[in-house]
């Protein structure tokens, strides 16, 4: 099997393309979570957990009495394992190309550029609520294309008479702006419009990284053992960098939005005021 030599700037293409962290410390890797649990969290099923350890991808977790108890490690390792399939990988090139890592560079550098590049860009969790309560939110807005919609963007899930709310916080400001009129239709076009220029933007600053950061290291396997933590911590940067553009330039567009529409309503109201 052989893996193409810009290992590192493929695995920076994998970063995800949004986020809210607040800074760039990396998250208590001793975080345990069953396998019911880790699941959860990396989107996948327990068999499948269960396969990626037959098959040597996936470390075994630590034990307490007779219960497998497992870490961010493993999940950041399950997201990078999907990422891999997502790009063609096989399970089985997958672990040679672990392997090839491990023995190269070393076990913790390996774990520290996954969690960098795999760890969850939001503090926020999952919230699991029942349908009722999505009704009490919303009311007669909640209209069936705005419940497709929302379902399309991954806003939640449904589960017979429960839902899995993937950002409560997103939830409750259309909640807000729902009580002021706003129909839910019209806030999730909005919503459906920004996730498409966000993610542009997202991937030409990934480029951007991995062009001029990452490009001295294109003709080496993996860049010198001891440059791999300064990129892990430059991954960790990249957060709350990436945070701040787009919340500025957010700033920038709302107040020039702003000023745009007061002063077209300024315009209107002088035009229908009595001539003297």
């Amino acid at each position: 099997m052989k893996f193409p030599e810009d290992t590192i700037t493929s695995m920076a293409q994998l970063l995800p393309q949004a986020g809210q962290a607040e800074d760039h410390r990396e998250p208590d890797v001793q975080r345990d979570y069953s396998v019911e649990q880790l699941a959860i969290a990396a989107n996948t099923t327990v068999r499948n957990i269960r396969a990626y350890q037959d098959r040597g991808v996936l470390p075994p977790p630590a034990l307490q009495g007779r219960k497998g108890i497992y870490n961010n490690q493993h999940l950041s390792r399950l997201r990078l394992i999907a990422n891999l399939l997502d790009r063609g990988y096989t399970l089985s090139s997958i672990r040679e190309l672990l392997a090839a890592l491990e023995e190269g560079v070393g076990l913790s550098e390996i774990l520290g550029i996954e969690t960098a590049v795999n760890s969850p860009w939001t503090n926020e969790a999952p919230t699991t609520l029942p349908m009722t309560e999505l009704v009490r939110m919303f009311g007669t807005k909640l209209t069936p294309s705005a419940i497709k919609t929302a379902h399309d963007l991954g806003l939640f899930s449904v589960s017979g008479s429960k839902m899995r709310v993937s950002s409560m916080s997103t939830l409750k400001v259309a909640e807000e702006l729902c009580a002021t009129g706003i129909p839910l239709d019209e806030l999730l076009d909005i919503l459906r419009m920004m996730r498409g220029n966000v993610q542009k933007v997202a991937n030409e600053f990934v480029k951007l990284v991995s062009q001029h950061v990452l490009e001295p290291y294109a003709e080496q396997k993996l860049p010198p053992k001891e440059e791999l933590p300064k990129i892990a911590e430059l991954i960790w940067r990249l957060r709350p960098l990436a945070e701040k553009v787009v919340d500025a330039e957010l700033g920038r567009a709302m107040e020039i939005a702003a000023s745009r529409f007061l002063a077209d309503t300024l315009e209107t109201i002088m035009d229908d005021l009595p001539k003297e």
